[in-house]
């Protein structure tokens, strides 16, 4: 680089990175404040309602079944406080599926509250749902079912049961095959078989005790489904290779030549090679912060 004649904020490498860094600060500061970029979401929340959820007193407090319901208003309740909410349905499954909040997904969180509190109170629920067993894969498959007449939405199946259960593989080819993820929340022992269809399917796994439900509606599903931190992180990102070329005459002049006193050819150099250098790397953290996090980028969902 040869020796400045101006002062460095009126050369070009300088004020055309300068404004690529204001606009990619915005951009993120955008998305963190407006939440820009959270893809639209329509979930289909499976509670598992067979007996050993809940042992002699349906939906009695302190069971496993409570918790669940608990959990699933306290997901609404996050619901309700989104500019664009989540659609939502909500299925009961023992032997056999039954919808507990109508046959159409809704966005209205109350709503889908007062329906599932008024099919709870349905004293024919347990036969309905056929509760002395428990059927996964009829959950799993009724919930992609659901979910397929869904279009321009992120499709998400929330199933939450108290045991492990074997899988169908033809009923896992199914919702990858719709587009459905099948996240799953087992209360008590692991279950491999699920951990290995959310894994497959592209969905998330969770296992511990009841009193672990909501935390997990709230904190871990509900906030990775309304995500859109990848986006944050990608200007973020991209703000920091435009100061990376900022900085470059700075570096130039009073770092390299000024504090070193390094001559004007390998200053040039060393400046302009810190720039390609965050350039190459960046995008290389960036993409595996997104993949310790597990934020798709590619697809909005």
């Amino acid at each position: 680089m040869s020796s400045f004649r101006r002062a460095f904020w009126r050369y070009p490498l300088f004020q055309i990175p300068l404004m690529f860094l204001s606009l990619c600060l915005i951009a993120a500061l955008l998305c963190w404040l407006l939440g820009l970029g959270r893809p639209k979401v329509a979930v289909a929340i499976a509670l598992d309602l067979s007996t050993s959820t809940y042992g002699t007193q349906f939906n009695a407090p302190g069971t496993i079944m409570y918790q669940e319901v608990q959990a699933v208003q306290s997901y609404l309740a996050e619901n309700a406080q989104l500019r664009n909410a989540n659609q939502v349905q909500v299925l009961g499954f023992g032997g056999v599926v039954q919808s507990l909040t109508g046959n159409e997904f809704k966005t209205d969180s109350k709503q889908v509250s007062d329906e599932l509190t008024q099919a709870l109170q349905n004293p024919d629920l347990p036969q309905l749902v056929a509760n002395n067993t428990t059927d996964i894969n009829a959950a799993i498959q009724k919930g992609t079912e659901a979910l397929s007449g869904v279009s321009d939405r992120c499709r998400e199946l929330l199933l939450v049961t108290d045991g492990g259960a074997n899988v169908s593989p033809n009923v896992v080819s199914n919702a990858v095959a719709r587009k459905v993820k099948v996240n799953a929340i087992v209360v008590g022992a692991d279950s491999p078989e699920l951990k290995l269809t959310a894994f497959t399917t592209g969905g998330i796994y969770a296992s511990g005790e009841t009193s672990n439900l909501q935390r997990f509606f709230t904190e871990r599903f509900f906030t990775r489904f309304n995500s859109n931190r990848q986006w944050i992180i990608l200007w973020l990102g991209a703000a920091w290779i435009a100061l990376m070329w900022t900085l470059t005459l700075i570096f130039d002049k009073f770092i390299f030549q000024g504090l070193f006193k390094l001559p004007m050819n390998l200053s040039g150099q060393l400046s302009l090679g810190n720039a390609l250098f965050w350039s190459v790397l960046t995008p290389i953290i960036i993409w595996q912060i997104w993949k310790t996090l597990d934020l798709p980028f590619f697809s909005s969902c």
